[in-house]
């Protein structure tokens, strides 16, 4: 920069305004200089305030840096090893049986209903977790050793001086059941054996097998029982109806009142035939003999006879007989009742023999079937912990609660 030594008149300045000029001009330097190079003063400010401010690298040590590094360490080399076996079954009742549906009459059963079927499924569901399933697989299985061995981390490890409650706890932990609308169940055992894993998931198949086949058996023998007993009682009436008709035969005289009615219509129709006859030779007699001839009053005697015959079978029918106290009629009306009893027992019993053998051919198979679907196998690798999705959700959530600190520290500044 110069600095012109003369005024705007072109005269020469004196020295004190040559001085004065001189310090304006490194004062507008000094001015241009600042604002030229700002960093070295805004570089400075924030290494101060950084001095200053360790709360941050704190937050971040804390909230970020620990977090990660111990859900590394935890989930990536402390946990162990968990095998999965996998095995799908079903419920399905046998094609063309009768099952344990609402009794009918005779106490026959007639199809499964879904809702059986249903029913059923979500009792194996539970049962498979139940504190029973621990205490069969205990009776056959070291369940206890399985679960504490020393290899297993402690954290994982069940402590095997624990009663069959904290057992029962742990196994829901170690297997999970899933039902599915369509009837499928599905059933998944971890350990940290795969050996044990599969030997877990055959022994609670086939604990659930035999616990299926139970509550089949129980609805068959019920359906039996309930033929018998509904058979001996129309066996009972049935035998009431059969000790009525003899009462009333032995009480009235009669054995068949049907059969003695058509004998009798027949009888008195063969007699009407002989009066007529009687009643035509008597009339032919009549035009050559007298009345009181002795022809003559032998055929109106027989004709008489004829007609007494004819009106005592006719009252023994129908009125009531003072010296014998029967009448036919009301005999007949009650042998045709309890003959109508006899034959609507009689059919009734015939049903309930038919049924209870159904019942009974039943009782003898099994009427749902374990369907299994995928066989269990065993495992060739771990699948739990599923160790780099653990980490990354550990990551990030750590990361967001120092994202979220950091943001609130500021806006409280």
């Amino acid at each position: 920069m110069t600095i012109d030594a003369r005024n705007p008149e072109g005269k020469a300045l004196s020295p004190a305004d040559r001085s004065r000029l001189i310090g304006e001009a490194l004062r507008q330097a000094a001015r241009v200089s600042r604002f030229s190079n700002p960093n070295k003063s805004t570089i400075r400010t924030i290494r101060a305030q950084r001095r200053r401010d360790i709360v941050t690298p704190l937050l971040c040590l804390f909230l970020f840096v620990l977090p990660s590094v111990g859900s590394t360490a935890f989930f990536g080399f402390y946990l162990s090893d968990r095998y999965v076996t996998e095995a799908r079954f079903a419920l399905r009742p046998a094609i063309g049986g009768a099952e344990k549906a609402t009794p009918d009459a005779v106490g026959t059963t007639s199809s499964v209903p879904a809702q059986m079927i249903a029913q059923d499924s979500m009792i194996v569901g539970e049962y498979i977790k139940s504190r029973t399933m621990v205490e069969v697989l205990e009776r056959t299985l070291p369940l206890r050793q399985m679960f504490s061995r020393d290899d297993i981390d402690r954290y994982s490890r069940f402590d095997p001086e624990k009663p069959v409650e904290k057992l029962a706890r742990y196994w829901s932990e170690r297997v999970k059941v899933g039902v599915e609308s369509s009837g499928l169940i599905e059933v998944t055992v971890n350990a940290f054996d795969p050996d044990d894993s599969l030997k877990l998931t055959r022994a609670v198949l086939g604990e659930s097998e035999r616990l299926v086949n139970q509550l089949t058996e129980r609805a068959r023998n019920d359906a039996l029982a309930e033929s018998e007993r509904e058979m001996k009682r129309a066996e009972e009436r049935l035998t009431k109806l059969h000790l009525a008709v003899r009462d009333l035969r032995n009480r009235d005289g009669v054995l068949d009142a049907q059969k003695t009615n058509e004998a009798n219509l027949k009888v008195i129709a063969e007699i009407r035939t002989q009066r007529i006859n009687l009643a035509v030779k008597l009339s032919l007699l009549q035009r050559d003999l007298r009345d009181d001839s002795r022809g003559v009053q032998d055929i109106k005697a027989q004709i008489a006879q004829l007609d007494d015959t004819i009106a005592r079978i006719e009252r023994e029918a129908a009125n009531q007989d003072p010296a014998q106290r029967r009448v036919l009629s009301a005999t007949l009306t009650k042998f045709e009742e309890l003959d109508a009893e006899r034959k609507t027992a009689e059919k009734y019993y015939a049903a309930t023999i038919a049924a209870r053998e159904r019942s009974r051919m039943i009782a003898d198979r099994q009427i749902e079937f374990f369907s299994m679907i995928v066989e269990p196998v065993r495992a060739e690798s771990s699948q739990q912990p599923r160790r780099t999705l653990f980490i990354a959700i550990s990551v990030a959530v750590s990361a967001l609660a120092f994202g979220l600190a950091v943001l609130t520290r500021k806006l409280l500044a």
